[in-house]
């Protein structure tokens, strides 16, 4: 039993070769593609008019305004923003070349508002100021200003008026600013010497009157003492606290009846560790004799004697130490009390001092600055008339735009290289494109990997050209044909497709041909009652056929409806009388005792099946053939759709024993070289193709499955 067809297409690896394959099919349309792009991009560039450019540069120096204390540009640091002063200049030099105001002053100069690039527009400033171009060169103060336009002269002339009027308009501003400046020095000059005048004689007149002419290093003599006084009490109070903790620890020993030994000031003291020491060796000497000696022996009272004795030293010196420490820290406190008297002396002093010479100093001070202001601003009045008489500029023209020679658009060889790729591009795209949308049979390997069937013959269109290819087909179409019978008897072959005119008639006629031509007795019936061909083929009358038989009543023998053709070996029966339903012919008891008695006659039968998309006329011939051969026409109906009728006859158990490829184009696909078209079509001289055709065929005039009339093959021997 057949399987049916799976759902999933099984995967192939892609070969580079198959990329070349969908390029080789689809050349015709690369090269129209191609064609057409290049065509239209020689058009467009033969027709642009053309556009010349001209540069200027304007070099911008780092020389501070004279009006104002301006730092230099390259000195200056970053903005809150982020970016460097010198960026935010030359970005501001930028936009400025590019503005109305300049492209005011060309229009002025030049009087373009009547130029016919401008008349026209709402706003001509704003397009010239569209126009202009500036580009700062990395790392230098020089500008490029570029302006792009269809006449050479007239950009060069409009360029360099960009770059003069940006000059210009550098130079006018600094003038304008030279002049505001002069004007509001003078009318603060005046008010400020009167003020310092005036400041001047009032400090002279207090001096006089509070005799306010003190030393100048007199507040510091008292600041000095006075710190001195400060960091002495400082220190003395420091030295009291410490000596004041002292005590209130001997004190705390005493009340606790504790060890001196914890109070540095004491345990340190030399006496003191001398007499500590003579103890110890006392007390360990005591501490022998006790092992030896009771308690009451002479030995053990006189050590103990010794060791009082020196606890009464002990405790003698413990007092003359701490004696002293109290006399120490009342001298202190005493050295402390007579310190804060005399700061407070000091700093009143001091105040004094200070209150005596505060008026005399501020008046004075307020005499210098504005002596200092009035003096300034006389500087840069003489300035400014300095540099009026001599006022320079930061900008200059670099280098005036010469005449430009050479349009910048079109580029006529760089627009067609661009054109030729860009065709080659789009054409290979547009070919893969239509390639992948394209879901028709177009090879042998679409047959066999998505339909799953064995191909029988690949069929090349019927020309002149491969008159020879299309009989070399038909010969394998009848070698496959024999491979694929089982038995002598299982001979009935049924011919049919998935939709109509793809070549089954066609084909069913021309196997027919060659194994008549071989010698075996053939028998084709055309079965095709809705559109039958066969009789067209074969050059015979379709009336009294197949359906006067099976519908006869008078028992008739199918015999008497077998015609004879121009060829032996070839018999026919064909149509009849179109019946108003096919499908009960085919399923008649008389049609299968046809077939079984023409299986026995003849070693051939074909049955020219209707198409089995969508009829059951050719599911019923399918069950009652032998074997069935599936025309596929070349790049005609979707692969989906002939998937399903093959897998419709695979479900009734039809033996599908493969497909015939037919209507390749030779000249547009992948078989040129699969029939050796070097020998049989481009090898041969056109003398030895008519002595081979007259040996070998004969041209039978017909009428193919479209109605129009052409050439088959019919093989003579």
């Amino acid at each position: 039993m057949s399987e049916n067809l799976p759902i999933v297409e099984e995967q192939r690896e892609v070969h580079l070769l198959d990329y070349w394959r969908t390029i080789s099919r689809g050349r015709w349309t690369i090269l129209s593609v191609f064609v057409v792009i290049v065509t239209l991009v020689a058009i467009g560039t033969f027709t642009q008019k053309p556009v010349y450019r001209a540069r200027a540069t304007v070099e911008i120096t780092s020389q501070a305004s004279k009006v104002a204390p301006v730092a230099d540009v390259s000195q200056l640091g970053t903005s809150n923003f982020g970016w460097s002063a010198e960026e935010r200049y030359f970005n501001t030099q930028n936009e400025i070349i590019k503005s109305r105001d300049v492209a005011q002053r060309v229009f002025d100069k030049l009087d373009l508002y009547h130029h016919p690039m401008f008349r026209k527009s709402s706003d001509p400033v704003g397009v010239f100021s569209s126009m202009v171009q500036v580009e700062l060169i990395k790392d230098t103060g020089i500008m490029q200003i570029t302006l792009d336009g269809p006449e050479p002269k007239e950009v060069q002339t409009w360029v360099n008026s960009v770059a003069e009027a940006y000059v210009d308009r550098n130079l006018d501003l600094s003038i304008e600013a030279t002049g505001r400046a002069v004007k509001a020095l003078l009318s603060e000059i005046a008010p400020m010497r009167e003020k310092l005048q005036d400041t001047q004689r009032s400090s002279f007149e207090l001096a006089e009157k509070e005799n306010l002419y003190v030393p100048e290093n007199q507040q510091k003599i008292t600041n000095d003492r006075l710190s001195a006084l400060q960091a002495d009490y400082t220190e003395t109070q420091v030295k009291a606290a410490e000596l004041e903790s002292v005590l209130k620890r001997v004190d705390e020993v005493r009340q606790n009846g504790g060890s001196y030994e914890v109070i540095p000031q004491i345990s340190g003291d030399a006496v003191v560790q001398d007499v500590y020491r003579e103890k110890a060796i006392l007390e360990r000497d005591l501490e022998k004799l006790s092992v030896t000696y009771k308690d009451k022996h002479v030995r053990v009272l006189e050590k103990q004697s010794e060791i009082d004795k020196t606890n009464q030293k002990l405790a003698s010196e413990v007092d003359r130490i701490i004696s002293n420490l109290r006399t120490q820290y009342a001298l202190l406190k005493d050295r402390e009390s007579k310190l804060a008297v005399a700061i407070n002396e000091t700093r009143s002093e001091s105040l004094r001092v200070n209150q005596k010479a505060s008026n005399y100093e501020l008046m004075r001070t307020e005499a210098l600055d504005t002596k200092r202001i009035y003096d300034l601003i006389s500087a840069r009045v003489k300035e400014i008339d300095l540099s009026a008489s001599l006022l320079s500029n930061n900008l200059r023209v670099l280098d005036r735009a010469p005449l430009p020679q050479m349009p910048i658009r079109p580029r006529p060889i760089l627009n067609l290289l661009i054109g030729v790729m860009l065709g080659l591009l789009l054409g290979v795209g547009t070919v893969f494109f239509l390639d992948y949308m394209d879901n028709t049979v177009r090879t042998s390997e679409d047959v066999e990997r998505y339909l799953k069937l064995n191909i029988l013959a690949v069929v090349p269109r019927d020309n002149d050209a491969t008159r020879r290819a299309v009989r070399e087909a038909y010969q394998t179409l009848r070698t496959s044909l024999l491979f694929s019978r089982k038995a002598r008897t299982a001979n009935a072959v049924l011919v049919t497709s998935a939709g109509p005119q793809e070549g089954k008639s066609c084909t069913s006629v021309n196997v027919a041909r060659t194994l008549a031509n071989a010698g075996e007795k053939v028998v084709i019936i055309d079965c095709d009652l809705r559109r039958p061909t066969v009789h067209q083929w074969l050059k015979l009358s379709k009336d009294q056929g197949i359906t006067n038989y099976i519908l006869s009543t008078e028992g008739d023998d199918w015999r008497t409806y077998l015609k004879t053709t121009d060829q032996s070996n070839l018999y026919a029966l064909t149509s009849g009388p179109i019946p108003p339903n096919p499908a009960d012919v085919f399923g008649h008891e008389r049609f299968k005792r046809l077939l079984k008695e023409l299986r026995q006659e003849f070693d051939w039968v074909f049955v020219d099946s209707p198409p089995a998309v969508s009829l059951a006329d050719a599911m019923i011939l399918a069950s009652l053939c032998d074997m069935v051969a599936f025309v596929v026409k070349h790049n005609e109906n979707d692969k989906d759709l002939i998937r399903r009728c093959v897998g419709d006859l695979r479900k009734i158990n039809a033996n599908v024993i493969g497909a015939v490829l037919n209507n390749i184009d030779l000249e547009r696909s992948d078989y040129k070289d699969y029939y050796y078209v070097g020998y049989y079509y481009y090898g041969e001289s056109s003398s030895s193709k008519k002595d081979r055709k007259r040996r070998s065929t004969t041209s039978l005039e017909t009428v193919d499955d479209q109605g129009v009339e052409g050439k088959v093959t019919r093989i003579v021997g």
